[in-house]
């Protein structure tokens, strides 16, 4: 009898056609599955795309991935590079928003729910939801799994998710938190027992396959205003936000490079060199109070912050009423306001040449750390290579980067043996075949 030489995609790719029934939810075209693939890898281990509905569909799909020894991936910012042989899953099917809670505050909602499905619904039911500054998709699930900064992270932390539920790759369903009791109604954080929710929460689904989640959302304030404030320089923009946030002046505070500015809000002749938007939420005497801090604070630092005219702060204020979506090339970390020079000094001088960078510091947890962000704009050829160069050296640096991926990834983590070791241990005891995402975050 002639030995298997490994998995039959035509069972497999069959098997997963049958399953999903409706034919827009299957595709076996090479355009389809390249659109999945990392730029410049040929994508011949990705054998097909399914589009599940539910639940029964991902149980029988992650069944058909362990009947032929195949990977499942998920769609990556960066692109999937598959090392081995599977197929793709794309949640846009599910796209459900099961509930809006807005007496407790919760959004229960599946992974294919785009931020521009839900705003429309959190607007007729008066409440809202934390943003972000610097989402990779579209998803809102995805985006609080991963973490990603928001825009009021000066006053909201950036974790915007309680509970969720995920499919582990042996088609178990993990529950995280009070969620794991039957009788759970309240969807607390805490797991009561060995925490490994964490495990899940910016691995790119590298541990299991969500399902659904609850997001915070908030009340809207009796009153809101969006001002601008501009100055000359980072330094003194900065300077003028961690005066601001530590003196819990807004909801809102964000500093940004003229090009971003032109970015999220538009081109204005009046945009400086620097600008600092403020969401100033509460009463309207709460809101005027807020505002008039901003004058009182600036003159404390001795800087004349010119307030922007009526169409700039309208536009910013219709920006920080939508997500913001970073673009291809872009890339941001953590740091304290005290590093906010040297960091940036030296990442100005690795992006020397190789496009226009836009950039953008937001003050977290009132000013305790802040996220840098750059966005890369009119890159050059070379400019990805020369970024994914930096990336290491800001490291180095003492940047601080969430959820690396990639080559940075590994740079990180070979300075932490002890926590790759750990990631490692992890993942054969969750995923001991190696079904999920199979290298598309880091090798563990």
């Amino acid at each position: 009898m002639a030995a298997r030489s490994g998995p039959d995609p035509r069972l497999a790719r069959a098997r997963l056609r049958e399953l999903m029934v409706d034919p827009a939810r299957f595709s076996a075209e090479p355009d389809a599955i390249a659109s999945y693939a990392e730029p410049g890898s040929k994508p011949d281990n990705l054998y097909c795309v399914v589009y599940p509905r539910g639940q029964t569909d991902i149980e029988q799909v992650l069944a058909v991935a362990r009947a032929n020894g195949l990977a499942v991936y998920t769609p990556q910012a960066w692109g999937i590079n598959a090392k081995r042989p599977g197929f793709i899953v794309d949640y846009k099917f599910m796209a459900d928003i099961i509930s809006v809670d807005a007496k407790n505050l919760y959004l229960l909602l599946e992974p294919g729910v785009t931020w521009e499905q839900v705003l429309p619904e959190l607007a007729s039911r008066n409440v809202r939801v934390a943003l972000p500054a610097a989402a990779r998709s579209p998803y809102v699930l995805e985006s609080a799994l991963e973490r990603e900064v928001v825009l009021p992270a000066v006053r909201f932390t950036n974790k915007q998710l309680s509970t969720f539920h995920v499919l582990l790759a042996d088609g178990r369903e993990y529950r995280s938190g009070s969620d794991a009791l039957d009788n759970s109604v309240a969807h607390w954080r805490e797991d009561g027992g060995p925490n490994i929710s964490r495990v899940f929460t910016g691995s790119r689904n590298s541990f299991g396959l969500p399902l659904r989640g609850y997001i915070f959302l908030y009340p809207e304030p009796e009153d809101r205003k969006v001002v601008v404030r501009a100055l000359g320089s980072r330094r003194q923009a900065c300077a003028l936000a961690q005066k601001c946030a530590r003196g819990e002046v807004g909801t809102e505070v964000i500093a940004m490079s003229k090009a971003k500015a032109r970015e999220v809000a538009g081109d204005f002749d009046e945009l400086a060199t620097w600008s600092v938007a403020f969401g100033l939420e509460g009463s309207p005497k709460l809101v005027a109070y807020q505002e008039k801090r901003i004058k009182e604070l600036a003159a404390e630092l001795k800087l004349k912050p010119v307030a922007a005219k009526a169409g700039l702060s309208e536009a910013m204020s219709q920006a920080l009423g939508r997500p913001w979506y970073a673009p291809d090339l872009s890339f941001g970390f953590y740091t304290t306001f005290s590093r906010v020079e040297e960091l940036s000094a030296l990442t100005e001088l690795g992006l020397k040449g190789i496009g226009k960078p836009a950039q953008m510091v937001i003050p977290v947890k009132r000013g305790a750390s802040v996220f840098v962000s750059y966005d890369v704009l009119d890159a050059r050829d070379g400019a990805a290579a020369a970024v994914k160069k930096l990336l290491p050296k800001l490291s180095d640096a003492g940047a601080f980067f969430p959820n690396p991926t990639g080559s940075l990834a590994t740079h990180i983590f070979k300075k932490q043996a002890a926590y790759a070791k750990m990631l490692a241990e992890l993942k054969r005891i969750i995923d001991p075949d190696d079904v999920l995402n199979s290298g598309q975050v880091v090798e563990v």
